[in-house]
């Protein structure tokens, strides 16, 4: 049904079955009608028997169903090499959030027609693809938004710089939601850009880099939850070949005028924003790669509180040594271990229970450490409320010389004058 390095979704219209779109991502092709007619047959023979179908495994594949208001059913069809059905289930919660984006709530539960709903949706292919990509783990798409739930984000040196320049940016759009991106993870941010939801948080900046070509964008956007019906206006304006801000308003201002304004009020700030750039791949500023220990091949670390994560694969200036792992294998890594532990074993301290349901562990023996150990890596994995950080070793470093270097990696992001996630 599917090679097991390929992901395909499918959506339908739960009414009446027929697809409003498919898209595939990996080898092979995309699922024919023959198939996605029996995918959403069996789930509908399955509620005519009062049982809702969630998931399942074939010798190649795992397919997740999930339906939204009784109006919208979300098909994902994945690899067999994947595990966590939690992590899907937060896929497709992100992939409906998009539609809703750029749709509206109202316009997917109640249609004018189906061929209309068909053309409306096409506006989500961008967002949707690079949330697709980002679960196969290509290459350009170095993102765990999608598992963590939280949007990615940079650490910079001149953070505390960007944030004022920002704060008066976006107070000048008469505006108190805004943020800078890079490449499609956000620098800064404004107070009450941080006050919205996970959602809205992820999608925000990606819906930011699906689209790298124009230099400004005016774009009418439904906040999943926030404003899932009125729209607001999404202003994106390109600082800088990689670097973007966002702000969302109202009527005012028009596009022309945030442009000129932009170029007027950051132009001081040009070489500071220039300088951004320099921290992809890594993600990272050069203070904070300097304290990390030579044995780190990459981390992640994801603040629930914050809703932010940020994530390394390149700690090192050589993005593959020929003893060590390819970018590709160091973020299936990483990947595979959030998937596998995080929910089932070790429970995000600030994300809602039911997003990630725990085994039945005893209150007093809850784990707050735990490693995996391949032939080919090492990962360690401290939970600290409210912080998860995952540091991916080699296989032959000893676990307890791996415990102290996570615990002092973590101490590097949380204590101390860097800048904190």
């Amino acid at each position: 049904m599917a090679s097991s390095w390929c992901c395909s979704l499918i959506v339908l219209s739960s009414g009446s079955g027929v697809p409003l779109l498919v898209r595939h991502v990996g080898p092979g092709k995309a699922p024919a009608y023959a198939l996605i007619g029996s995918l959403n047959g069996v789930h509908v023979f399955g509620e005519s028997h009062g049982v809702n179908l969630c998931n399942t495994r074939t010798h190649n594949a795992n397919i997740t169903w999930k339906t939204y208001h009784n109006s919208i059913r979300l098909v994902l069809i994945r690899g067999s090499e994947c595990v966590g059905d939690e992590c899907d289930g937060r896929l497709l919660d992100l992939v409906f959030g998009s539609l809703v984006l750029l749709t509206g709530l109202d316009t997917l539960n109640t249609p004018s027609s189906i061929e209309r709903l068909k053309r409306d949706v096409r506006a989500c292919y961008g967002v949707i693809d690079e949330l697709l990509s980002a679960a196969m783990n290509t290459h350009e798409h170095t993102h765990f938004s999608h598992l963590t739930g939280c949007v990615e984000c940079v650490i910079p040196s001149e953070q505390h710089t960007l944030q004022a320049e920002l704060d008066k940016f976006a107070e000048g759009a008469d505006s108190t939601y805004g943020c800078v991106t890079l490449r499609g993870r956000v620098v800064c941010g404004t107070r009450n850009f941080w006050s919205l939801s996970h959602t809205e948080l992820v999608l925000l900046p990606l819906l930011a880099a699906s689209n790298s070509y124009t230099a400004a964008r005016d774009l009418p956007i439904y906040l999943p939850n926030k404003s899932p019906n009125v729209p607001f206006r999404l202003l994106v304006v390109r600082l800088t070949g990689q670097v973007s801000v966002l702000v969302l308003c109202g009527p005012t201002p028009t596009l022309s005028e945030m442009m000129r304004a932009a170029s007027t009020f950051w132009a001081p700030s040009y070489q500071v924003l220039e300088a951004l750039t320099s921290l992809g791949p890594r993600n990272l500023a050069p203070n904070i790669l300097s304290q990390l220990d030579n044995a780190v091949m990459g981390l992640i670390l994801v603040n629930y509180n914050n809703k932010k994560c940020v994530s390394c694969v390149h700690p090192s200036e050589e993005i593959r040594s020929p003893r060590g792992l390819s970018v590709a294998r160091k973020m299936s890594a990483l990947q595979s271990v959030y998937r596998a532990l995080i929910g089932p074993l070790l429970q995000p301290p600030a994300m809602p229970p039911d997003d990630y349901p725990t085994l039945a562990l005893h209150p007093d023996h809850l784990p707050r450490e735990c490693y995996i150990s391949t032939e080919t890596y090492k990962v360690y994995i401290i939970q600290s409320s409210p912080y998860h950080l995952l540091v991916l070793f080699p296989p032959a470093l000893p676990i307890h010389i791996a415990r102290q270097v996570s615990q002092r990696t973590l101490t590097i992001f949380t204590k101390g004058k860097t800048p904190k996630l």
